[in-house]
């Protein structure tokens, strides 16, 4: 229902009950009495639900996927020590796309701390590049510690459409 028939049933309401001046609408709507109940006769006629409730189902599958996903170790992994910002992200490209034909959730990309570059560490810039522009790489972010840290990225695949 959109914003104008909401306000012509709330017209047609008051006009039940009388009040066809603007002043006596005011009114009414101050007194709290009469506009209650007008308010709950269109809430009870159109089946507005409670915000409070209980989350939809869908929301709460969400959410709980999430946090599985959020569980669940890497079931692959790249290492990218060595190699040169190009090398890199066909590398990410093969793996990514490989990992997502075998059906794989989540991945690690290990591109280390860049201690040993010549220069700015150019690995981790170039992983998070080649993932934001690939279609199977969801969202991603820094790996726990055990797993390295700000030395790698895991990252969530996206469902492949039947």
């Amino acid at each position: 229902m959109d914003f104008g028939n909401i306000l012509d049933e709330w017209e047609r309401i008051t006009r039940e009950r009388g009040d066809s001046s603007k002043g006596a609408r005011v009114e009414s709507a101050l007194d709290g009495q009469g506009s209650s109940r007008a308010l709950e006769a269109w809430i009870a006629a159109n089946g507005v639900g409670d915000k409070d409730a209980e989350p939809e189902p869908a929301a709460a599958d969400r959410a709980l996927e999430a946090r599985r996903l959020a569980a669940l170790k890497p079931q692959a992994v790249l290492d990218l020590h060595g190699m040169t910002a190009e090398e890199a992200t066909l590398a990410i490209a093969t793996f990514i796309e490989h990992a997502s034909r075998r059906g794989l959730e989540k991945v690690l990309v290990i591109h280390g701390k860049g201690l040993h570059s010549a220069g700015a560490p150019v690995l981790k810039k170039a992983a998070m590049r080649a993932l934001e522009a690939h279609p199977m790489a969801g969202r991603f972010g820094p790996a726990d510690r055990d797993e390295g840290g700000s030395g790698a990225l895991w990252v969530l695949l996206k469902r492949r459409s039947a």
